[in-house]
């Protein structure tokens, strides 16, 4: 659809903290998903290494992510991520279209 915006996050935590990344998701996911505007907040492991993820996200629109982006939790959330995180994480926007 027009206008959606679609990221890959690829995160990184410190050794042996996957399991916190894991529960800060548990914790966020389902505030997160009933935000207006969300599609998709899906967090994976990375298979064979418990200390990296990539988390999914569509957006309906530009607007729904900036407002998602200062919502409280979210602010809550990046202010305690860098205890358990390796260093930021790496987002791609990825295009609007796949590649057949």
């Amino acid at each position: 659809m027009a206008g959606e915006v679609m990221l890959m996050i690829l995160i990184q935590t410190k050794p042996g903290r996957g399991a916190e990344q894991l529960a800060a998701y548990r914790q966020l996911a389902p505030i997160v998903r009933a935000e207006e505007g969300c599609r998709q907040y899906d967090l994976h492991p990375v298979a064979g290494d418990e200390d990296r993820f990539v988390l999914l996200e569509k957006w309906s629109s530009k607007e729904a992510l900036a407002a998602h982006d200062v919502t409280a939790h979210m602010i809550a959330a990046d202010a305690h991520s860098p205890t358990f995180r390796a260093g930021p994480a790496t987002v791609l926007q990825l295009g609007a279209t796949s590649v057949a």
